[in-house]
């Protein structure tokens, strides 16, 4: 499976990259006629969260949201493969004087995102401008594949962390006034309900607990796509919580008061572009399990 994948990756690397994306964006659209399980959970999910709006909207979203998500996985051996200056060319930064505001600060810096657009490229993002971070991601089954993809991952000085592994290297970076990242937009079984786009959804506290207890800056990034080219715009933005900066002793319901305001921002990045988003998730299972007891 690892030969096959990063043949595949190598082959795909010599294409044009906007050929690459509208291969994978025309898959995707097919996909969400094959694929009837993922396209009724994203169903779903936004009939859930845009009730108001009518059927031939929700699966044009639908629709649009698999082949944003081809768009993307055929994106990714260029976003792996090619090099920081080729990349950094396609991204349109705003809120790194924050960062390096925040960076001064010496206190270190958690970083979140979420599951819009291009995430690979979010996530490489924090390295691209100087500021390489320690990771959490979600490993993949077969080993030798999942070295290949956390080598890619790493090449601009990132620091992988699978999720099942001990925290106690988010505390050290912290600490040592380091960059942490982690996506706070898919369900965790042992999560906190936590509202999200207007709905409870179990969700990590992590990002907001760690920032507060160690003083921490906390920003959401944000990842847009430009048109439907390989171009983005990738927006910092600073959450500024009252007590945040403060010693206080750390209580849930200011992590869950945190992990709110966080949510709210991704909640409005997606409104704007809700078929950007990875709506075949099944980010509300929480509630899918409450209606069925």
């Amino acid at each position: 499976m690892a030969t096959i994948v990063k043949a595949l990756f190598y082959l795909i690397r010599f294409l044009p990259v906007r050929w690459a994306g509208a291969m994978g964006a025309g898959l995707g659209r097919i996909a969400y006629y094959i694929d009837g399980r993922h396209r009724d959970i994203a169903m779903r999910n936004l009939s859930r969260v845009y009730p108001q709006q009518t059927q031939t909207w929700k699966q044009r979203i639908s629709r649009e949201s698999f082949a944003e998500l081809g768009r993307t996985s055929f994106e990714m051996p260029h976003v792996f493969l090619r090099s920081a200056d080729f990349l950094k060319s396609r991204i349109e930064f705003v809120g790194l004087d924050e960062v390096r505001k925040a960076q001064d600060e010496g206190n270190g810096i958690v970083f979140t995102s979420c599951h819009l657009s291009n995430w690979e490229i979010g996530a490489l993002s924090v390295s691209l401008v100087d500021s390489p971070s320690a990771q959490m991601y979600r490993a993949v089954r077969q080993q030798p594949l999942d070295i290949f993809l956390k080598q890619c991952r790493e090449r601009f000085g990132n620091q992988m962390h699978e999720r099942n592994e001990n925290m106690r290297w988010l505390a050290k970076a912290l600490k040592q006034g380091q960059s942490v990242s982690i996506m706070i937009d898919q369900h965790l079984s042992n999560g906190v309900p936590v509202p999200f786009m207007g709905h409870l959804a179990r969700s990590t506290t992590l990002p907001a607990a760690y920032a507060r207890r160690n003083n921490a800056a906390l920003f959401a990034g944000l990842v847009q796509r430009i048109d439907r080219q390989f171009r983005f715009r990738i927006e910092f933005k600073r959450i500024e919580l009252p007590g945040l900066s403060t010693q206080e002793t750390s209580t849930e319901q200011d992590a869950i008061d945190c992990s709110s305001a966080l949510h709210d921002v991704y909640a409005q990045a997606i409104h704007a572009r809700p078929e950007l988003w990875l709506w075949i998730h099944r980010r509300w299972l929480y509630l899918d399990e409450q209606e069925q007891a």
